[in-house]
């Protein structure tokens, strides 16, 4: 909320809840509070734009954004862009309205994962100050791999339930725990916590989930079983928990402390309590604000991670801190606890003395997330927030990073105040990994990293009639091997630039797509790159080789229509008359008007844009017309261009004049820039 002036002090609520008397600056402010429902606010419908490409479509995005009032009234606004390639219009208006955000994929085909623009909302009349909207902008390759949920807000924490098919999402704008299935990645529920809530951890007992608070002096604490918040634990007096960890034998947090030395406090279930422990073990119970908790998951030890580099190690046998160590000035980054005396920090692996016995690579970025598997792990890293992120499976007695694979976007990584993260969460039922990103969560399947073979292209001819000259907007057919990991054809229109995860480009200029498989896709080269040029493919499987071909400016082919009576192929030559398929019963006649579909006439004017369909006004006419011939008789071309309506189908429109040769195997050629096809017609007189 705006206020005209700075508090300074205590605050009071009126008894019937209206109204704020509150010292300020100049004396009292007095505000109005039950009245704000109605006062003028501006607020975005959503709070995420979110826009999804591929590296194969450059197509201007376009995405509507709802602006309003909440309390119904017409209030103004303005909006801007942080980034110039994403335009918003109108950029200014009265509540409700809808404005257009439009991103212009060109500004970043070098960006591989998500870039993160700000639409900044205000008001001269509005009470509160707005929101900023998110404008995420995705175009990845095919090889990236994963899906994204899009969750809005300040995302700090993830943790998979241990027996049950669901995670949990620390939102920490909002204070809340948000609860996912873990099947259809849907919100289930959204459990209240304190201010600023930091960490999550779930008992030994796997029945309760704890939250721990940077700004609160409790743990909330829900129950599992029935996702009802349970009674909280309490801490002392300016205590407050940012970390907290349960092992087999007590529940222990990480405290921030308003006081001369921050500690680990140990958990009393029967009271709900909270107290300082006097000493961790031999060593004084003063930690950094900045410690991370996590237990391993068969209850033995607690690890105590801090950003100052200093690492303790409770051990739940002796019920006490037996290990402290510190080898380094700072630590950051992931960290994890295994059953088999394992432990992680950042790129280090740590064993029982907390002495680092493997270092992780760390070409691959920062290091966000890791989870132990069995014997072995899984790990993220992330270069920065507007890169691919980079998932990969760790053998842990070498140390060595075992089949590294981009992500679609980066994961989270950790900042000020709190260095460590902990993004990555194998489900329970082994069917997904979540991983905590920039959009949101990505979902990757168990086996995200199973061989996918490259692509492989063996053959282009055009789709009409399968011979091998091709040219500018004609209609093609590319045959292979592993083209795509799908069966897919769409109606989308304008034609789409990547299909079935498979995009296609010729000089690196996108292809459109109309049908992708294993072994065939259907699509239009472009009207812009003639002559000796090179086709590459990218699918999931990677990259193929190059593949070169020439296009042609002209190289007409007739579309053959399908079986017609006896005959497989009739070429789609119709008489006008009657609108039926030239064929030996519906033979062409002398003075006919005939029309026929076929592809490969090249360049029009005025110019199309490969993918969209052509115009019926003003009609696209081919640059140059076509030589139409029957039995070596000139016809005459009333029109030839492409046929409105259709993408990369072109039509011919031609009188057949009376001096045309008559019998049952008459040629019909249609002739452009030195490329001829034809076939043979019936004509009668």
């Amino acid at each position: 909320m705006r206020l005209p002036e700075n508090l300074g002090g205590k605050s009071v609520l009126s008894a019937d809840g209206n109204t704020v008397y509150s010292v300020s600056d100049s004396g009292v402010l007095v505000l109005p509070v039950g009245e704000l429902a109605r006062a003028p606010r501006v607020q975005a419908a959503q709070e995420d734009v979110v826009v999804k490409g591929n590296f194969c479509d450059r197509r201007v995005a376009v995405q509507e954004l709802t602006i309003l009032d909440p309390g119904g009234n017409n209030t103004d606004f303005t909006i801007s862009s942080s980034n110039p390639s994403v335009v918003v219009t109108p950029s200014a208006g009265m509540t409700p309205a809808t404005v257009k955000v439009r991103v212009d994929p060109a500004a970043f085909q070098n960006q591989k994962g998500t870039v993160a623009a700000t639409l900044s909302l205000a008001s001269k009349a509005a009470v509160n100050v707005p929101r900023p909207v998110r404008v995420l902008i995705n175009f990845h390759d095919p090889d990236q791999r994963g899906t994204t949920i899009n969750v809005p807000g300040k995302l700090v924490d993830l943790l998979a339930d241990p027996v049950r098919d669901r995670f949990y999402i620390l939102r920490q704008d909002r204070n809340e725990v948000l609860v996912f299935d873990g099947s259809s990645y849907r919100q289930i529920a959204a459990l209240r916590t304190g201010n600023t809530p930091t960490q999550m951890a779930v008992t030994f007992d796997r029945r309760y989930l704890l939250v721990g608070n940077d700004n609160s002096q409790i743990a909330n604490v829900f129950d599992l079983e029935t996702l009802e918040p349970d009674e909280p634990i309490r801490f002392p007096a300016g205590h407050y928990p940012r970390s907290l960890a349960s092992s087999g034998k007590a529940t222990l947090a990480a405290c921030r402390v308003a006081g001369a030395k921050h500690t680990i406090d140990r958990v009393d279930w029967v009271l709900r309590t909270a107290t300082e422990l006097p000493t961790l073990g031999v060593y004084e119970n003063n930690i950094s604000p900045n410690t991370i908790l996590t237990a391993s998951p068969n209850g033995s030890s607690i690890l105590a991670a801090q950003a100052d580099g200093n690492l303790l190690l409770y051990n739940a046998n002796v019920d006490d801190f037996t290990v402290s160590r510190k080898d380094s000035t700072a630590l950051k980054g992931a960290y994890a606890a295994s059953s088999y005396d394992l432990y992680v920090v950042g790129n280090n692996v740590l064993n029982s003395s907390l002495v680092t016995v493997r270092k992780l690579e760390t070409a691959t970025g920062e290091s966000s997330g890791f989870a132990f598997v069995d014997m072995g792990g899984l790990r993220s890293t992330s270069p920065n927030a507007s890169s691919p992120g980079v998932i990969q499976r760790v053998d842990l007695t070498s140390g060595d990073a075992i089949r590294a694979t981009r992500m679609v976007e980066a994961p989270l990584v950790g900042e000020n105040g709190a260095a460590f993260s902990r993004t990555l969460a194998p489900l329970y039922s082994r069917k997904a990994i979540i991983n905590l990103t920039t959009s949101g969560f990505t979902v990757l399947p168990w086996d995200y990293d199973a061989a996918v073979a490259p692509p492989k292209i063996e053959r282009v001819v055009n789709a009409a009639d399968q011979s091998g000259a091709v040219a500018l907007g004609g209609l093609v057919t590319i045959f292979g091997r592993n083209l795509s990991p799908v069966n897919v054809a769409t109606r989308e229109m304008p034609l789409p630039t990547a299909l079935g995860e498979s995009c296609l480009t010729v000089n690196g200029v996108p292809v459109p797509v109309l049908f992708v498989s294993p072994t065939q896709i259907n699509a239009q080269l472009p009207f812009q790159t003639d002559g000796n040029v090179t086709m590459i493919l990218r699918t999931p499987g990677g990259v193929s080789d190059n593949f070169n071909l020439t296009i042609l400016p002209g190289a007409p082919a007739i579309f053959r229509s399908g079986p017609v009576g006896v005959f497989e192929e009739a070429p789609t030559v119709y008489r006008q008359m009657n609108g039926e398929v030239v064929t030996p019963s519906n033979p062409i006649h002398r003075n006919d008007f005939i029309t026929i579909y076929l592809t490969g006439l090249g360049r029009t004017n005025p110019a199309i844009e490969a993918g969209i369909p052509a115009p019926s006004e003003p009609l696209a006419s081919v640059v140059q017309t076509p030589d139409v011939t029957l039995g070596g008789v000139p016809l005459r071309v009333d029109f030839a261009g492409l046929a409105p309506g259709q993408v990369g189908v072109y039509q011919i429109n031609a009188w057949v004049p009376r001096t045309v040769p008559l019998g049952m195997s008459i040629p019909l050629k249609v002739t452009q820039s030195g490329q001829a096809t034809s076939f043979d017609v019936r004509v009668v007189e």
